[in-house]
Parts: structure tokens; C-alpha cells; sequence
């Protein structure tokens, strides 16, 4: 059965599988949304852009083909969270819910505090996102909130390497929560050869552990997603 609700998680794409996948299912009924702030993702990728919606309006624009981003408005010109009650009704109303459900201040890997990410109880599929741009940076540089790991904050120099973007991948895994039958990682930024050889490593390691583990690079396969997601 095809996934209803996907969150997406993690760093270093987020936001491009998001407009990617938006822009897959633009024949279906789709919800665009969040559970914690994002920006908005207005025309051609959705079809409208609601903020702070009332229940029926929202309602009825999900009746319609394509994609609707939709959230109460918070600072900066972003969404946030509607109520879990407003998202379920949502969540019935349209075919597909795609949902960011994690912030990385546009850094390539991150760590969690207790509280993230905030998958919506529904969650059928996550797609755990990790970007190789972080690999031979330092570790303060290249992953959001790294001073949660103890060895990170006393050496915020060390160079982000394959034993740290597991690390970061593992870490996101575990703090989804969910059966790893249900979990897809895409190690995204792969923009050379060089770059995806050098991540064989690292997605060898995850398949072994039962994640479903893929390299490629949005940039410039921003149709990647789809088929891996929804088809297979």
C-alpha cells in the first residue's frame, strides 16, 4: 500500500524533496504541510498557499487536483503546525500529506533534542535526509546542534567524516521511533562521483542494518524520490 502520510526529516534537503515529491504527485489531492515552522511552497510547485485557513476553506481546496501548502502563520513569513485535530481532518481529506517534520537551519546534518523531530502520529513513511556537503568540514560548521553529542562539543573542530554522518543518521533514525521497514535514507548532495563513492561506505552500513539507504543527488535528479516512495 502506498504511503498517505510521508514526513521528511533530518538535513541537507529537506525543503528539495519536498518541492521534488510536491511536484511528482501534482495530479493528486496533496497536502503540503509541517509540525514544526517551514517556508511556504507557493506557485508552480503547489497550486495555493493557505495561511491560517479556516476548516471548510481548507477542506475544499483539498477536494481539488494538486497541491495545497497550508499552515497557521508564524514569524519570518513561515508555517507552523495546524492542530492535530485540523491535520487529521486534513490528513483524510487529501490522497497524499507530505510534511516537514524537522529543522536544520540550512545545515547538511543535525542531532535532535527530546522534543524533534515531531512526526505526526500517522506517519505511514519518513524520509530521513543527510547531506554529504558536511563531509571534511568542521563539525560546528556542517551539523545543527552538535554540541548534544558530548565528544562534538569538547572538539567542535573535528572534520565531519563517514563515522560522523552515520553517526547523525542513526541518531535521526532512533529518534523517529518508527520500524525501519518504514524509514527511507537518502544520503542527497551526491553532486560528483567523487562524492557518491565516497558515501558507498556509509549506505552499505545502513542496509546492513535494515534501513533502506539510497545516494543520489536532488540537484540533479529531482525526480529520484518518486518512484522509490510511492511506486516500489
Amino acid at each position: 500500500m502506498q504511503p498517505k502520510i510521508v514526513s521528511i526529516v533530518g538535513a541537507g534537503g529537506k525543503t528539495t524533496a519536498l518541492r521534488a515529491l510536491t511536484r511528482a504527485l501534482a495530479s493528486r489531492r496533496v497536502l503540503v504541510t509541517t509540525t514544526t515552522h517551514m517556508f511556504p511552497v507557493p506557485p508552480p510547485d503547489c497550486r495555493t498557499v493557505l495561511t491560517d485557513p479556516a476548516p471548510d476553506a481548507l477542506l475544499a481546496q483539498l477536494q481539488l487536483p494538486g497541491a495545497v501548502c497550508a499552515g497557521r502563520q508564524a514569524e519570518g513569513g513561515k508555517l507552523c503546525a495546524f492542530s492535530p485535530a485540523l491535520l487529521t481532518q486534513a490528513a483524510a481529506a487529501a490522497d497524499t500529506v507530505l510534511c516537514e517534520a524537522d529543522g536544520a537551519h540550512r545545515l547538511p546534518l543535525k542531532l535532535h533534542r527530546a522534543d524533534e523531530p515531531v512526526l505526526p502520529p500517522q506517519t505511514d513513511l519518513c524520509l530521513i535526509v543527510a547531506g554529504l556537503s558536511a563531509l571534511g568540514r568542521p563539525i560546528r560548521d556542517a551539523v545543527h546542534r552538535y554540541a548534544l553529542c558530548p565528544d562534538w562539543a569538547a572538539n567542535p573542530e573535528r572534520l565531519v567524516g563517514i563515522p560522523e554522518l552515520l553517526y547523525c543518521v542513526r541518531e535521526t533514525a532512533a529518534a523517529c521511533g518508527l520500524p525501519k521497514k518504514t524509514m527511507r535514507v537518502l544520503l542527497n548532495q551526491a553532486d560528483t562521483p567523487a562524492l557518491a563513492a565516497l558515501a558507498e561506505p556509509a549506505a552499505t552500513a545502513l542496509a546492513a542494518e535494515g534501513l533502506d539507504c539510497r545516494i543520489g543527488s536532488l540537484y540533479a535528479s529531482p525526480d529520484l524520490l518518486h518512484g522509490w516512495i510511492f511506486s516500489e
